[in-house]
C-alpha cells in the first residue's frame, strides 16, 4: 500500500506538471484575446479620422481641400475622441517653387501656410525623399507601350504591396502620412501640378489625448473590467531611448519589459518579415510553436511604420506583468498548492492506512491476551472446581469416616470456594473499572486501616505459604483519602504478587511513610517489597496492560490472570495516586501505592466525580 502512495505521489507531480502547462496555455488563450481586441480597438483609434477623409489612389484629381475639410468634421462631430486629432496638415512636394506646409484650420475653413516644429521636421524630410521615389514609378506606369504584353516592373500608385501609396504611421510624432497623386489647390495654385506630382497628407495626433484618455479607457475596459487590475499594464515606445507612454502602475515602465510576462508589438514588424504572420499563426493554434511564442508577439499589419533616422529601431509595445510578481510565479504558486493539497491528501491517507494497520495489529495482540487470559482463568478456574469435586466425591462415597475427617473436607471446599469467588469478584471488578461503572466512598482513611484489612484478607494465604511479614509503619502519618475496600484490595494483588513471585525466599516487606515534595503536594507511599525473582526491565512497561503476563512467568508455570496489577494501578489512579515499580532480577520487586494526604475542612460533604464518590 505505501508503494502504490508512493506511484500516486508521483504520477501527482507528473499530472500537476500537465495542468500547470493547460492553465499556462489557457491563460495564454485568454490574455491573446484580450491583446488583439485592445489592439484592434487601439488601431480603430487613429483609422477613424485617417478612413473618414477618404484619401485613394485618385484623389487628387478628384478631390480638393475643401472636400477633405468637410468629411474631417463629420467625423469630429460624431467621434468620442475628436481631440485625438491635432493638427490635419498638407505637405506640399509637387510644386517647382518648394515645398510647403498646410494646416487645415477647421474653424475659419481656410488652408494656411505654417511653419514646421521641430518635432515634424524628420518626417517632412523622409516623404520628401520619397516623393521622387513615387513619381519615377508614376511615370514608367504612365509611359508604358499601350497593347504591351507585358507591364512595368514598378508598382501600381495604389497597390496593395507598396507601402508609399497606402497610410504609415510615424511613431515618433506621433502621425499619419499619406500620399496624393495630381492633386489641386482650391485658390491659391499658381501653377498646374504635373501629371505625376506627390504631395502629402499629414494627421498629427496628440500625445496627451492618446496618454491620459484614449489609452487608460482601452486599459481600463480590457484589463479592469471590474474596476480591480490584476496586471500591470504599460505601453512604451522602444528605440534609441525607450519611454513609458502610459502605465497603470507610477512604478512600472519600460525598465520592467526584460521582466513582463507578454509583450505585444502595436504597429508589427515590416511586412516582409516572418513575423509579420505569427499573429495569425497564433489565431490559428499552431501546434508548432513554442510556449515563449505567446509571451511576445506582433499584432496585425494594419499600416507600414515609418522608421525615422534617429529612432530607427523605435516601435510602440504592450507590456504586462502579472500583480504577484509575474504570471510564471502566479502559475507555480497555483501548482504547489495544488501539489501541497494533493499530498496533503495522500499524507492522510498514508497515516489512516498507517493507523488501521497498527489498530489492526493491536486488535491481534489484544485477542491473543483475551485468549491467554481465558485459558489462565479456565485454569485458575478448573483448579479449585476439581479440589471441591474431589473432595465432594469423597464425602458421598463415604470416605469420611469421622468428624476430624468431615471438618477438614468441609475446610478445603470454603478455602476452594473462595478461591473461586474472589477470582470471579476480580474479574467482575476490573470490568466495571474499565466501563467506569465502579463507584468508590473516599474518604479519610488511617493508613493501618488499610494495610490491617490488606493483611487480614491474605491472612490465609500468607499462614498456608509460611511467609513472614515485615511491616513497619512511620509514626505519626496523616490520614490518606481513598475507599477502604478498593485500597485494601489493591493492597491484596499486591500482597498476592509478592508471595507468587518470591519463590523459596519467604519474606514480606511493607513499609509506609510521609513523602514531602516541594514542587506537587506531600504524599504516604505504601510499599510492598519482595525478595523473590524480580522483573526483566524491557518487561516493566508492560506489566501494568490487562492480560499480560512476562514470558518468564509463563515459563515458570506460575499461575494467574494478568488482571491484579492492572486492577490495582485502576484503583491507585481512581482515588488520586499511582502505582508504581522498581525491580531487578534475581534481587527482587517493590511495588510503592500513592495516596494524596486528606485535607478536608469544616464538615463533611459528599461529592461524586467521574463515578467517584468522595465523603469526609
Amino acid at each position: 500500500m505505501m508503494a502504490v502512495l508512493g506511484v500516486l505521489a508521483v504520477l501527482q507531480y507528473r499530472w500537476s506538471s500537465q495542468v500547470s502547462s493547460a492553465n499556462e496555455a489557457q491563460i495564454g488563450a485568454n490574455l491573446q484575446s484580450l491583446l488583439m481586441d485592445f489592439h484592434s480597438d487601439f488601431l480603430r483609434q487613429f483609422m477613424g479620422p485617417a478612413v473618414s477623409l477618404q484619401v485613394g489612389p485618385d484623389s487628387g484629381a478628384r478631390d480638393d481641400w475643401s472636400d477633405y475639410l468637410q468629411r474631417h468634421r463629420e467625423w469630429a462631430f460624431t467621434s468620442s475622441h475628436a481631440d485625438l486629432v491635432k493638427n490635419v496638415c498638407l505637405w506640399e512636394t509637387s510644386q517647382v517653387s518648394g515645398q510647403r506646409l498646410f494646416r487645415l484650420d477647421i474653424e475659419s475653413s481656410q488652408l494656411r501656410v505654417v511653419d514646421p516644429n521641430p518635432t515634424l521636421n524628420p518626417l517632412l524630410e523622409y516623404l520628401q525623399q520619397h516623393s521622387s521615389s513615387l513619381q519615377l514609378a508614376l511615370r514608367a506606369w504612365d509611359t508604358a507601350l499601350p497593347g504591351a504584353s507585358t507591364t512595368p516592373s514598378p508598382i501600381l500608385p495604389g497597390g496593395r504591396g507598396d507601402p508609399l501609396t497606402g497610410w504609415q504611421f510615424a511613431p515618433s510624432v506621433p502621425a499619419l502620412v499619406h500620399p496624393i497623386v495630381h492633386h489641386r489647390l482650391p485658390s491659391d495654385l499658381t501653377e498646374p501640378p504635373s501629371p505625376q506630382s506627390v504631395d502629402w497628407i499629414v494627421l498629427i495626433f496628440d500625445p496627451t489625448v492618446l496618454q491620459h484618455q484614449v489609452i487608460p479607457e482601452l486599459v481600463e475596459r480590457y484589463f479592469a473590467p471590474s474596476g480591480k487590475f490584476e496586471y500591470n499594464v504599460a505601453m512604451v515606445s522602444q528605440g534609441e531611448q525607450a519611454r513609458s507612454i502610459y502605465s497603470s502602475d507610477p512604478k512600472y515602465g519600460s525598465s520592467d519589459e526584460k521582466t513582463a510576462d507578454v509583450i505585444m508589438g502595436i504597429f508589427g514588424p515590416p511586412p516582409q518579415s516572418a513575423e509579420g504572420h505569427l499573429w495569425q499563426t497564433l489565431q490559428n493554434g499552431n501546434a508548432t510553436l513554442q510556449r515563449k511564442d505567446w509571451r511576445r508577439f506582433s499584432g496585425p499589419v494594419w499600416f507600414p511604420v515609418i522608421h525615422l533616422s534617429q529612432d530607427r529601431d523605435q516601435n510602440w509595445e504592450l507590456i504586462l506583468t502579472h500583480r504577484s510578481g509575474s504570471l510564471q510565479s502566479m502559475i507555480a504558486g497555483i501548482r504547489y498548492r495544488n501539489l501541497a493539497v494533493s499530498y496533503a491528501v495522500l499524507l492522510m491517507l498514508g497515516v489512516s492506512m498507517s493507523l488501521v494497520v497498527l489498530a489492526s495489529m493491536r486488535a491481534q495482540k489484544l485477542a491473543r491476551l483475551q485468549m491467554d487470559f481465558v485459558a489462565a482463568v479456565s485454569h485458575e478456574l478448573r483448579t479449585p472446581l476439581s479440589v471441591i469435586c474431589s473432595a465432594a466425591d469423597n464425602l458421598v462415597d463415604g470416605v469420611v469416616e469421622n468428624r476430624q475427617q468431615l471438618a477438614r473436607y468441609g475446610t478445603v471446599i470454603r478455602d476452594q470456594s473462595r478461591q473461586l469467588t474472589e477470582l470471579v469478584e476480580q474479574i467482575l471488578l476490573f470490568a466495571a473499572t474499565r466501563e467506569g461503572r465502579q463507584v468508590y466512598h473516599v474518604r479519610s482513611l488511617k493508613v493501618a486501616d488499610i494495610l490491617d484489612a490488606a493483611l487480614n484478607n491474605s491472612a490465609g494465604l500468607i499462614e498456608q505459604s509460611n511467609f513472614i511479614v515485615d511491616r513497619r509503619l512511620e509514626p505519626g502519618l496523616p490520614e490518606v483519602l481513598g475507599d477502604l475496600s478498593a485500597l485494601s484490595a489493591c493492597l491484596q494483588n499486591l500482597i498476592v504478587n509478592a508471595i507468587k513471585y518470591s519463590g523459596e525466599n519467604r519474606w514480606l516487606g511493607i513499609r509506609a511513610k510521609l513523602v514531602s515534595a516541594t514542587s506537587q503536594k506531600d504524599e504516604v507511599q505504601i510499599a510492598v517489597e519482595d525478595r523473590g525473582m524480580g522483573i526483566e526491565e524491557s518487561v516493566l512497561r508492560r506489566i501494568f496492560e490487562p492480560f499480560y503476563r512476562a514470558p518468564a512467568v509463563a515459563e515458570a508455570q506460575i499461575h494467574g490472570t494478568g488482571l491484579g496489577l492492572a486492577l490495582a494501578k485502576n484503583i491507585a489512579q481512581a482515588m488520586g495516586g499511582d502505582l508504581t515499580v522498581v525491580s531487578r532480577v534475581g534481587s527482587g520487586s517493590t511495588f510503592t501505592l500513592h495516596l494524596p494526604i486528606a485535607e478536608f475542612d469544616g464538615e463533611p460533604s459528599p461529592l461524586a466525580v467521574s463515578g467517584v464518590t468522595k465523603t469526609n
